[in-house]
């Protein structure tokens, strides 16, 4: 499903899926549909191996991966808000958390998950980009996006992921998203705002 040339259904498309994967749990009841919808397709894709990996991935393990990864303990190990690593006192709420607010006001777009939450939430930011992309088809936008506020820091994030995961499943999807995103930089021609990246 990663083809070398990237048209924005197939972006936005992957974004949700991606998106999807690392805002909810993967047994959570939002990416069990998905995984419905991904098993009728006949052909082996990019997720084929993350299907079976969920179906071998006992709930606990995943549970306690993603609380670790993504909602925290005592120590974090892959933070997955922009503003941890692109603010110098790595914070949520940061700096970069209000740009990226403001992009969104920008373009007419709210993330309300309910939750007081920073919308730079890794899985939240690529939902917001298949949004852009099949609401508005705003593929200007998106380079935008993903030029000043996803990676400048999302390498780093995805990184960290893969080294800390405790399971597979959790490694080989930050291994896909690093792929893709590196694609569609390729693809685009997008130069990543430079930024110092503190965690």
């Amino acid at each position: 499903m990663l083809e070398d040339s990237v048209t924005t259904e197939h972006m936005a498309t992957i974004a949700r899926i991606l998106g999807s994967f690392f805002y909810y749990p993967v047994n959570h009841e939002a990416n069990l549909q998905l995984r419905e919808v991904l098993a009728q397709d006949d052909q082996e894709t990019v997720f084929t191996p993350v299907l079976a990996l969920m179906d071998q991935t006992s709930a606990e393990a995943i549970s306690s991966d993603f609380q670790t990864l993504f909602e925290g303990c005592e120590v974090m190990p892959a933070p997955p808000w922009g503003s941890v690593y692109l603010d110098k006192e790595q914070v949520i709420f940061g700096e970069s958390t209000i740009s990226f607010r403001a992009f969104l006001t920008q373009h007419e777009m709210s993330l309300d998950t309910g939750m007081r939450e920073p919308e730079d939430q890794f899985g939240l930011m690529l939902l917001a980009m298949a949004q852009l992309l099949e609401e508005k088809q705003d593929l200007e936008a998106v380079k935008v996006m993903l030029g000043e506020h996803i990676l400048p820091w999302s390498s780093r994030y995805l990184e960290l992921v893969q080294k800390h995961a405790d399971t597979e499943i959790y490694q080989m999807l930050a291994a896909i998203a690093e792929q893709w995103l590196l694609l569609l930089q390729e693809e685009y021609g997008i130069q990543p705002v430079e930024k110092r990246v503190y965690f």
